[in-house]
């Protein structure tokens, strides 16, 4: 008897409940990656939406920020930064991936040539009525307008650098 009321009292402390999350969109396993999917020759920058929790999440839009663009004969002035909107849901266990080549070609300035730079995407969600950001690891890319070349993820001096919004 004395063991169980022991055991009792010790699930109760402060310390042992730390672990658990404070809301329930905090139990939410949401993760965006980028990568380059590769079909029919294409190589496309895309966005992957990886839902792992058992819960339906409402997507609506990802923040691209271009930082350290290094393009040749620009057809348009750069912004650095553009929105893309998703409006769709991603059910659970399940995977949603969309397209970023057309948005950062825009955002670079329609470069008629190779270029790159580091890209970093938040994606804006909702679970549970509450609205929460998800940010994917920094990358630096390499692209040929809207075919991309290449896809590593920021080293430890990229990350140093400041994404400034124009």
């Amino acid at each position: 008897m004395d063991t169980e009321m022991e055991r009792s009292w010790i699930h109760r402390l402060p310390w042992r409940r730390k672990g658990r999350a404070e809301t329930k969109s905090a139990q939410i396993k949401f993760l965006p990656q980028l990568q380059i999917a590769r079909e029919n020759g294409w190589a496309n920058l895309s966005l992957s939406l990886v839902n792992q929790s058992s819960f339906m999440v409402w997507i609506e839009h990802v923040s691209i920020d271009l930082a350290d663009v290094n393009a040749k004969l620009q057809t348009a002035t750069p912004t650095g930064s553009i929105t893309q909107q998703i409006l769709q849901y991603v059910g659970a266990k399940e995977t949603l991936n969309v397209s970023l080549a057309n948005a950062v070609y825009d955002a670079a300035g329609r470069p008629q040539g190779p270029y790159t730079c580091l890209l970093q995407a938040k994606v804006r969600y909702s679970v549970f009525d509450e609205w929460c950001d998800a940010p994917a690891a920094t990358c630096r890319i390499a692209m040929a307008a809207i075919n991309a070349i290449d896809l590593h993820s920021a080293r430890w001096y990229d990350k140093k650098a400041k994404i400034i919004k124009v």
